[in-house]
């Protein structure tokens, strides 16, 4: 006598029967685990933009100094003095739209004010040469040096997590030769 296979009593494999006492294991495993997945996850995010806003500033910094070592190029042109020609490249907010070498970062007050987070410092690349250091018309050879700071807050830490100081105080420094 043969048997159809649709007739017979499905039998649960044993690697999926439950051992007496481990009901809801998983669930209690889950419950101890997931705060601490989720802070370690949260804190890759917020370490995420942290590193952000430090590049951003860098490369801010990067785009002044950049400004500031062409500006013998470029002040005939303009009519700018050294120090406005690195804060436009920077932030310039006489056009429309504002220019911000700061990418998604503010760049208003209270994080950022161009006018007093921005400093501009020339010193004499050369001191032998006959040309004198001097900030409204400086000399082949010398050093524009750019010094961006920037307040970043850190999105949601300053509201779960209030012993952490806010803001971060981001201050880059980059220092370029005049062409």
């Amino acid at each position: 006598m043969t048997t159809n296979p649709a007739d017979r009593i499905p039998v649960e494999p044993a690697r999926w029967r439950r051992r007496p006492g481990q009901r809801g294991q998983a669930a209690v495993e889950m419950a101890l685990l997931l705060p601490m997945l989720l802070i370690l996850l949260f804190g890759i995010i917020l370490s995420g933009f942290s590193f952000y806003a430090f590049i951003q500033v860098s490369n801010a910094a990067r785009e002044g100094a950049r400004a500031g070592s062409v500006y013998i190029l470029t002040k005939t042109g303009s009519g700018l003095d050294l120090a406005t020609t690195v804060q436009r490249a920077i932030y310039d907010s006489s056009v429309s739209p504002p220019i911000s070498a700061l990418g998604f970062l503010v760049p208003t007050s209270p994080s950022f004010n161009v006018n007093s987070d921005v400093v501009t410092t020339l010193a004499d690349g050369n001191p032998s040469d006959a040309c004198p250091l001097d900030i409204a018309n400086p000399c082949p050879g010398d050093r524009v040096e750019v010094t961006v700071t920037y307040r970043y807050w850190l999105p949601l830490l300053s509201d779960l997590v209030p012993m952490f100081p806010q803001p971060t105080v981001i201050v880059r420094e980059v220092t370029m030769e005049v062409q």
